[in-house]
C-alpha cells in the first residue's frame, strides 16, 4: 500500500518492497525513483560519477595547468590518474567486471574488449587532453570538445539504421515515438522504457523477441549501461563487492521479495534453476513434459551424477526453497543439509520439511557459504551447489571452491550447476550479460565460459569427471516459467511495483531467447579431489550408466505439495 507503482527503479523495488510490508499505516508512503529521475539529482551512483570525472576532467588538469613550469608537479597529475585507472580496472567491482569480459572475449575486436579499452583509455586520455585543449586553445576549446563528443553521442553514435519499430512497439511517450518509430531501437532504451510504461509490445513480448528482434533493435550499449559499468569501481554503488553484509544484503534484496513473487513464475516445485527436460517436443516450442516433471528430472539427474546412496551425507550450497535437500532424502536415502542467505526461502524450507514429512532427514542453516566451516556441519560425502556459484564473484573463486573441498570427503562428489555466457560474444550477447548484471542478478560475476570454470576447478585440486551443457534446457525452463508468469502479471501488479513486474516479464521472455541460442547458457561440471586414492571406479557400472529414474509419484502433485 505504500508503494508508487508507476516509474520505479529496480535498484530500490527490492528493499522498499519489503519494508513496505512491515511499515506501520501512518507512515508517508515510499518513493521510489524511475530511470529518468535515477540519472539526475543526488543518486550515489551520480555522485560517484561526478566525484570521478571531476578527478580527471577538472582536477588533474587543473593542477597541469598550475605546474606548466614545474616538471615534477606537472607530470604529478597524469602519474595520478594512470594509477587510479590501473587500481579501478584491476581491483574491486570494475575488476570483476573486467575479468568477466575478458573471459568472454576471443580477440580484442570483440564487443567486451572494446569495452574494456573504450572506457578506462576515454576517462584516463581526459587529463592530457583538456590540458593541451586549455592551454593552446583557451577554456572555450575544452568546452567546444565536450559539447562536440555531446553532438557526436547523440546524432551520430545514436543514429541508428532505419526500420520500422512502430510495426511492433506501440509508443506511450511522443518523444520515444518520434525519436525511435522509424529507426532500430537500442535494447538499453527499449527494456528501460517498457519497464517505465513508456512502450509496450503490440504483440507477444517472448513471439517478439524471438522471431523479430533483428527486425528493430540495436544491441549497442547507451549511457545508462556504461555509467553503471564506470561506477563499479565504488563499493557504495557497486554490485560486485563481495564482503559478507553486501553479499546478505544483495540475497535479501532479491530472494526476500515474496514468496509468492516466485510462485507466480516457478510454479509449486519453487525450483530456481535449469530443469532437465525428457520426451517428445510438444505443442510448437513447448516440451510435452511439464515444468514439474522437468525440475523432477534435474534433480534425480544430480542425485545420480553425484551417485546419492542411502544414508549419504549430501549438502546444497546456495538450497534457495529446499527443494533439492527435501528430493535427495525422499527419493535417494539421504541425510540432507542445505544453506541459504534467505530468510525468507529457510521459512519456507522448514515450513515444506514439516509438510513432506522429513524434518528428522532435512536440516536448513542461515548462512553464507563462508561461514560454513565455522558452523560445525562435519564433512559431506555429496555436495551440489546449483546455480549458487556465480554470486561469489570471480575474486573469491578460489575460496568458494577451497570451502568445497573442505566440507567434501576424500571419496565424495560434487556436482556444480553454473549459467554462463558465449565465448567470443557478439554485441547482442554483451547486451543480454549486462541487462543481467543492472538489474537481475547484481554481483552475479562468476557466469563466464565453460573454460573458466575447468581451470578454476582444477586450479583448486579438483578432477572434472564430465561436463554437460544443459542451455537448451534453459531456454524451455524459462518458457515455463514466462507462460506463468504471464497468466500470473495482472495479480503481482496488484501487490508489486509494476516497474518490477514489467521487468520480470521482460527478463523471462529474453531469457528464452538468450538461452535458447546460445547468448547464455547452463553447465553441469562433475569433480571430485584429484588424488591417487579416490576410488573412480565408482563412476563405472557393470550394467552401464544406469538413466535417471523416473519415479515421480503417478499424482504429480504428491512430488510438490503444496
Amino acid at each position: 500500500p505504500h508503494l508508487r507503482k508507476e516509474g520505479t527503479s529496480p535498484h530500490r523495488v527490492n528493499r522498499h518492497a519489503r519494508q513496505s510490508q512491515l511499515l506501520p499505516s501512518h507512515l508517508p508512503p515510499l518513493t521510489m525513483k524511475g530511470v529518468d529521475e535515477e540519472m539526475t539529482g543526488m543518486d550515489p551512483a551520480n555522485v560517484a560519477l561526478a566525484g570521478l570525472m571531476s578527478f580527471f576532467c577538472i582536477a588533474c588538469p587543473l593542477v597541469m595547468h598550475i605546474c606548466t613550469f614545474h616538471p615534477l608537479l606537472f607530470w604529478l597529475p597524469v602519474i595520478a590518474g594512470i594509477v587510479v585507472m590501473v587500481v579501478i580496472v584491476t581491483t574491486g567491482g570494475s575488476g570483476e567486471k573486467v575479468k568477466v569480459g575478458l573471459s568472454m572475449a576471443n580477440k580484442w575486436t570483440d564487443s567486451t574488449a572494446v569495452l574494456i579499452l573504450a572506457l578506462p583509455v576515454g576517462i584516463a586520455s581526459q587529463p592530457v587532453l583538456v590540458y593541451l585543449l586549455w592551454r593552446g586553445l583557451g577554456l572555450w576549446a575544452v568546452l567546444a570538445m565536450y559539447a562536440g563528443a555531446y553532438a557526436a553521442w547523440e546524432f551520430v553514435y545514436l543514429d541508428t539504421p532505419p526500420a520500422d519499430t512502430a510495426a511492433f512497439i506501440e509508443f506511450k511517450d511522443k518523444a520515444l515515438e518520434s525519436r525511435w518509430a522509424k529507426k532500430r531501437i537500442p535494447i538499453c532504451i527499449l527494456y528501460e522504457s517498457y519497464c517505465e510504461g513508456k512502450l509496450v509490445f503490440k504483440k507477444d513480448l517472448l513471439e517478439t523477441l524471438e522471431f523479430h528482434r533483428h527486425e528493430f533493435i540495436d544491441w549497442r550499449p547507451t549511457f545508462t549501461i556504461l555509467r553503471f559499468l564506470v561506477v563499479q569501481a565504488f563499493p557504495q554503488v557497486s554490485t560486485s563487492f563481495k564482503s559478507l553484509v553486501a553479499t546478505k544484503r544483495e540475497i535479501a534484496d532479491h530472494y526476500d521479495r515474496g514468496n509468492d513473487f516466485f510462485r507466480a513464475f516457478m510454479g509449486p516445485s519453487m525450483v530456481y534453476t535449469c530443469g532437465i527436460f525428457h520426451g517428445d517436443t510438444g505443442k510448437g516450442l513447448e516440451r510435452s513434459q511439464t515444468l514439474e516433471e522437468a525440475q523432477f528430472n534435474k534433480m534425480a539427474t544430480v542425485c545420480r551424477k553425484i551417485l546419492v546412496e542411502p544414508g549419504d551425507s549430501f549438502l546444497d550450497i546456495g538450497c534457495g526453497w529446499g527443494t533439492l535437500s527435501r528430493h535427495a532424502a525422499k527419493y535417494w536415502g539421504a541425510k540432507a543439509t542445505g544453506i541459504t542467505l534467505s530468510k525468507e526461502g529457510k521459512k519456507w524450507c522448514e515450513m515444506k520439511n514439516k509438510l513432506e514429512k522429513v524434518e528428522d532427514k532435512v536440516d536448513i542453516v542461515f548462512g553464507d557459504y563462508r561461514e560454513l566451516p565455522q558452523k560445525g556441519v562435519g564433512k559431506f560425502k555429496r555436495i551440489a551447489s546449483i546455480e549458487m556459484a556465480e554470486h561469489v564473484g570471480l575474486e573469491n573463486f578460489q575460496q568458494y571452491l577451497s570451502i568445497v573441498s573442505e566440507l567434501l570427503d576424500d571419496e565424495g562428489v560434487f556436482l556444480m550447476q553454473v549459467s554462463g555466457l558465449r565465448k567470443g560474444s557478439n554485441w547482442e550477447d554483451t547486451a543480454w550479460g549486462l541487462f543481467m548484471s543492472k538489474y537481475i542478478f547484481p554481483g552475479a560475476d562468476a557466469s563466464t565460459p565453460c573454460n573458466w570454470y575447468v581451470l578454476e576447478l582444477e586450479k583448486a585440486g579438483f578432477e572434472v569427471q564430465s561436463v554437460e551443457t544443459i542451455g537448451r534446457h534453459y531456454s524451455h525452463t524459462m518458457r515455463t516459467w514466462y507462460t506463468n508468469w504471464v497468466s500470473n502479471q495482472e495479480a503481482m501488479k496488484a501487490k508489486y511495483p509494476a516497474f518490477l513486474c514489467n521487468l520480470w516479464h521482460i527478463f523471462l521472455g529474453w531469457s528464452v531467447v538468450a538461452s535458447g541460442y546460445g547468448s547464455a547458457t547452463c553447465y553441469q561440471f562433475v569433480a571430485h579431489k584429484n588424488t591417487y586414492t579416490f576410488p573412480r571406479d565408482a563412476f563405472i557400472s557393470a550394467d552401464g550408466i544406469k538413466d535417471t529414474p523416473f519415479n515421480m509419484p503417478k499424482d504429480k502433485k504428491d512430488a510438490f505439495p503444496e
